[in-house]
């Protein structure tokens, strides 16, 4: 006689659930994965942002501290230039070497 009852799982399908499963969460792992890696790109960007933004407000104070120097003291600057003109051509000389080795650094 034969048997029509259920179909007992056999290890191979027991095996092949558990793979599927185990696949069905790799994937979920995988999505949460890239999930975390955008939003610390997102972080990342904001605070590189803020920091640019600081630092931008910064150069801008800096400027503005410069201009008002020289407004206050331009006319000494002036008069120290026309007294002492070789001083001042080699003091701007060498400021301006300064600045190009710095900013031309390789």
């Amino acid at each position: 006689m034969a048997r029509r009852g259920k179909k007992k799982p056999t290890d191979g399908d027991e095996l092949q659930a558990r793979l599927a499963a185990l696949r069905a969460d790799l994937e979920a792992l995988q999505d949460n994965l890239k999930g975390l890696a955008g939003d610390a790109g997102d972080a990342a960007t904001t605070k590189m942002n803020a920091a640019i933004n600081d630092a931008m407000e910064s150069v801008q104070d800096m400027a503005e501290r410069v201009e008002d120097w020289g407004e206050d003291h331009l006319v000494s600057v002036r008069e120290s230039v026309r007294e002492q003109p070789l001083a001042s051509c080699a003091l701007a000389m060498g400021v301006g070497a300064l600045l190009g080795a710095i900013l031309f650094r390789r």
